[in-house]
């Protein structure tokens, strides 16, 4: 090892490997994960001129393990040496300065810290046969959430109900001990649902080869992480979150603000947890990430989006979507590993990830700033705009948004007995249906000018029968399990009102249709900055079937005297808020204030504008406690570099090493805090504080 090589086993050497090369391999690896062990050495044997053998690829491997292990203990004598190893929990209280560094100064705010919790199947492992996993060891990482923890909640929270069993559940892939536990979104609301049924279909597609199904996330808003845990032998369940939110009440803080792609849901599931006083007690708040938001329903959006929520500022808190896009890389070498090696490529793609985003934290911040100064500069003008003309009750936007809550919660859905009624009345015009097509083929097959074609016609009387004597059989059965002893007609009052109701569910129809393929292509647009940006030729041309429906819908709506659309509508549209405006045919609400599209439009305007006046105010806090950890940190690696010349100058130069990568890094955040500085919105310090 002094000469600069290290062997693959302690006894016996026969193969040595050079340090450089085990460090090289180890630097390419955290740039490009998908480059495996075997890919490098048979490179090296190219290069060489050597022909490969796979007895190759095994001494490299155990000879990197031996180095990353010696690369830890080294870690770990640094950590002592710093008086970081105490505290089990040090790293995640600190990873992230502008988060975690609080100052004595530091102003109280109503969300202390965000962060963003999520779940990935990208990352799974294949079971190996009984006797042939071969890898005893086990991998510690101080970012993993180890599998024992996780399940102190595996019945923490009882189920809602349980659904009743069906023919092809049988068919459906079980996930042994897990198959009975409550999932992350057991709620009653319809963004659980739509959840499910999302969940459901990736289930489906899941082999039950698996015994760790993906992974689960947490990392603050500056995409540093908190912790991971492994999914074993299952979906998405709420024990994942649940440990995930328990360490952060118990580890990191009061008033927490954490994003979910189902947090509207989880926050029922918290609530009926074993954390729901801490959770009270610690104001723990729950939001939907903003992309994601824009998907759930309108009623769900004014309570959990962050764009409603008061300390949330600019934050999309699609933080987990960012990282997981990253580690997607790690599938490839870890899905047939031991389970040792998955943790410990995994807790090394971690490390660096961390330590790219620190050196990106004050970007990070310059760019958060860039996006407040651009709205501060042209959204006041734009609102004003909007507001032209406008009386006093217009321009009262928190009203409005309360107003439009209550109505949404105050709207109940369709009644058992609206369902039943509406069913029997399709059955009654199928019936009708059906029995002038068997009079008509009665009439065609009498005719004798159709003799030549009776053999046709017989058979167009035999189907005929046949359909109609099969709806008259349901509609028999239908009325005798309903207790309908007298049969609707057209005119009676019932098959009246009913048909009505049809023609609203027609309507709502023909909107849903037309909402999923408009918010689908929305999406798009969004993901390409396009959306709001009057883009909707593009739109208009891409997709047939988004004109289709909405010729469906306007015919529909003019049947009910609704609002017809047009591509210029529709392209303004950001989501499913003006669509659930449309959707409510029972009354006529355009005449309130809050349906009113200027209205809506300067009310969201000038909510973006709160929040980024919220957003400025953290982002001053979170540049000083920048400023102030550079510092510190400094400071404390100089002190151990001179107090370990003497005691110990290998791990002084090790020290001395951190300190050069640190230092290059401070500068960058120095000159980035410069630039924020000089914006004139900028409202904070950049000098140290205490």
């Amino acid at each position: 090892l002094r000469q600069g090589y290290l062997g693959s086993s302690p006894y016996g050497i026969s193969v040595v490997i050079s340090l450089r090369t085990l460090e090289l391999y180890r630097i390419l690896r955290l740039r490009q994960p998908r480059l495996s062990i075997q890919a490098w050495i048979q490179s090296l044997c190219d290069l060489h001129n050597v022909n490969y053998r796979r007895t190759y690829w095994r001494h490299f491997s155990e000879a990197f393990d031996v180095y990353l292990k010696i690369l830890r203990e080294v870690e770990t004598r640094v950590a002592v040496e710093l008086q970081r190893s105490d505290d089990p929990h040090w790293r995640v209280k600190h990873s992230c300065p502008a988060c975690r560094y609080k100052l004595v100064d530091d102003p109280t705010m109503d969300i202390e810290f965000i962060g963003s919790l999520d779940g990935n199947q990208s990352l799974k492992r294949v079971r190996l046969r009984e006797g042939f996993e071969g890898d005893p060891r086990v991998f510690h990482s101080g970012y993993y959430i180890r599998e024992g923890e996780v399940e102190t909640f595996k019945h923490d929270v009882k189920p809602r109900s349980r659904p009743a069993k069906k023919k092809d559940d049988a068919l459906k892939p079980k996930w042994g001990p897990d198959e009975d536990q409550v999932a992350a979104a057991d709620g009653e609301t319809a963004c659980a649902d739509r959840w499910k049924a999302a969940m459901n279909d990736a289930l489906k597609r899941m082999w039950a080869i698996y015994r760790e199904t993906g992974i689960f996330a947490s990392a603050c808003r500056h995409h540093l992480l908190w912790w991971i845990c492994d999914m074993i032998e299952s979906g998405e369940l709420a024990k994942y979150p649940i440990a995930h939110v328990s360490r952060v009440l118990h580890i990191l803080g009061y008033r927490p603000g954490i994003g979910y792609d189902i947090g509207c849901s989880f926050d029922g599931t918290i609530s009926r947890s074993s954390l729901k006083e801490l959770a009270s007690e610690r104001h723990l708040r729950f939001a939907v990430p903003a992309f994601h938001g824009y998907a759930h329903n309108r009623l769900c959006q004014l309570h959990f989006h962050p764009l409603y929520i008061t300390g949330f500022g600019l934050e999309d808190m699609e933080t987990c979507e960012r990282i997981f896009s990253a580690f997607n890389g790690l599938a490839v070498i870890t899905r047939h590993a031991s389970q040792f090696h998955r943790h410990q490529a995994i807790d090394m793609f971690a490390k660096q990830w961390d330590a790219d985003k620190y050196r990106d934290i004050s970007l990070f911040l310059l760019n958060n700033y860039k996006q407040v100064q651009n709205i501060l500069d042209e959204l006041p003008d734009a609102i004003k705009l909007l507001q032209s003309g406008k009386s006093s009750q217009d321009l009262d936007y928190a009203k409005h948004l309360e107003a439009e809550r209550l109505y949404l919660a105050a709207r109940k859905k369709d009644s058992p007995q609206d369902a039943r009624n509406c069913e029997y009345v399709s059955l009654l015009i199928k019936h009708r249906a059906a029995e002038s097509l068997f009079a008509e083929a009665l009439k065609h097959l009498g005719n004798p000018k159709n003799a030549k074609l009776r053999p046709r016609l017989e058979k167009d009387k035999r189907d005929a029968f046949d359909a109609l004597d099969q709806i008259t059989t349901m509609l028999a059965d239908f009325e005798r399990s309903n207790d309908i002893v007298s049969r609707w007609t057209p005119d009676s009052e019932e098959w009246k009102a009913t048909a009505d109701l049809l023609t609203k569910l027609d309507y709502q129809k023909a909107l849903d249709k037309l909402e999923g393929l408009v918010v689908q292509r929305l999406f798009e647009l969004a993901k390409m900055g396009l959306s709001g940006t009057g883009k909707y030729f593009s739109l208009k041309t891409r997709c047939r079937a988004i004109q289709t429906a909405l010729a469906k819908y306007n015919a529909a709506a003019k049947k009910l005297d609704r609002p017809s659309l047009e591509w210029k509508d529709i392209s303004t549209y950001g989501g499913l808020a003006e669509f659930e405006l449309l959707r409510e045919c029972r009354e006529d609400i355009r005449a309130q204030p809050w349906t009113d599209s200027r209205n809506r439009q300067a009310a969201v305007h000038t909510l973006r504008l709160e929040r980024a006046g919220e957003e400025r105010d953290r982002l001053n806090i979170e540049i000083r406690r920048l400023a102030t950890w550079m510092c510190d940190e400094e400071r404390q690696l100089r002190q151990c570099v001179n107090h370990l010349k003497s005691k110990n100058p290998h791990l002084a130069a090790h020290v001395a090493t951190i300190e050069a990568q640190t230092l290059r890094v401070n500068d960058t955040h120095r000159f980035r805090l410069r630039e924020i500085a000089a914006l004139p919105c900028f409202t904070g310090r950049i000098d140290p504080g205490v």
